[in-house]
């Protein structure tokens, strides 16, 4: 792979990837941390890597796996985040790895992808947060991960009053035992 070739890849992984981004962030109350974006970039640069040495890519996606398990226990994600992150992550190894003679099938991938993640961008309806309420609650991060996520939300009943409530954890902290929860209503 020449350094055109490897360029043009790369810019098309940009483009999608900044695609991608614009329509996560344009009507959701919270905006994806731009720093994902890297995560994509880095895959790129590893699947690069791994395709020119002789370690071979299970090793690559065993180290993202490890790394995206320890990540991911330390904060919570959205939805939004989590599937933003994984559309980056399969556009930059599609964009690395699929063979260049075969460049339509790319870009109709590349498409496909970008037209169902704006689509469902689109799609989505937020109940704006001036018409709800909401409530911060405290529990230990043992006593509310002690139990499995269909009980959480009993736990949650017993001490809240609101017959109909969502919630959504803001924040864990192993380090003070803590877990933040926002409560709506």
């Amino acid at each position: 792979m020449d350094v055109i070739e490897l360029l043009s890849r790369f810019l098309l992984l940009t483009f999608s990837v900044l695609f991608l981004y614009f329509f996560s962030n344009r009507k959701n109350k919270e905006a994806i941390n731009p720093l994902i974006i890297v995560v994509g970039f880095c895959t790129f640069s590893l699947c690069y890597l791994f395709t020119k040495v002789e370690i071979g890519v299970g090793i690559g996606f065993g180290l993202f796996a490890i790394f995206s398990i320890l990540r991911f226990r330390g904060q919570t994600f959205s939805l939004n985040a989590i599937i933003f992150l994984f559309a980056t992550i399969t556009l930059s190894i599609l964009d690395i790895m699929y063979p260049l003679e075969k460049y339509g099938v790319l870009i109709f991938f590349q498409i496909s992808i970008i037209f169902f993640y704006t689509l469902g961008s689109l799609m989505l309806v937020h109940v704006s947060p001036d018409n709800r309420k909401s409530c911060k609650l405290i529990f230990t991060y043992d006593e509310f991960f002690s139990i499995d996520a269909s009980n959480q939300k009993t736990k949650i009943e017993e001490i809240v009053p609101f017959p109909v409530f969502d919630f959504e954890i803001l924040t864990i902290n192993r380090a003070s035992n803590q877990v933040e929860i926002l409560i709506f209503y």
